[in-house]
């Protein structure tokens, strides 16, 4: 099945998958419709979710030490002065973009910046 976007034609095919943390599930519909799969733990048992993903929190501190070990990115959304999840959605895409986060799979840290001088690290194991 083709869906017309625009001038892009999508096979069915997502661009990537995130993991998002339950308390920013508002952000699921507006990242799907920027052809990015969104999974929960609400369905996953946390490990599961994680391994070779790009998590999504408003609270990275309780991430960031197993990130290395247990192999997922995380992208940090407590530096935003706002939580509207169009906007952020938004701001979410253009950095997995930006930063190229797909490639990188697992062992960094993108803490996102309401002024928008975004901050990417990578973790030491």
């Amino acid at each position: 099945m083709i869906k017309k976007m625009g001038m892009r034609h999508i096979l069915g095919m997502a661009r990537g998958i995130v993991a998002i943390d339950e308390n920013l599930i508002g952000l699921r519909p507006f990242l799907e419709k920027k052809n990015i799969k969104v999974i929960s733990s609400i369905f996953l048992g946390i490990d599961e979710l994680l391994f070779h993903r790009i998590f999504i929190t408003n609270n990275s501190k309780d991430f960031v030490k197993d990130a290395v070990e247990k192999q997922y990115g995380i992208i940090a959304t407590e530096g935003l002065d706002f939580k509207d999840s169009k906007h952020l959605s938004k701001i979410i895409s253009e950095a997995i973009i930006d930063f190229n986060l797909w490639s990188m799979k697992a062992g960094f840290v993108l803490e996102l910046r309401s002024d928008g001088k975004h901050e990417l690290k990578i973790l030491q194991g």
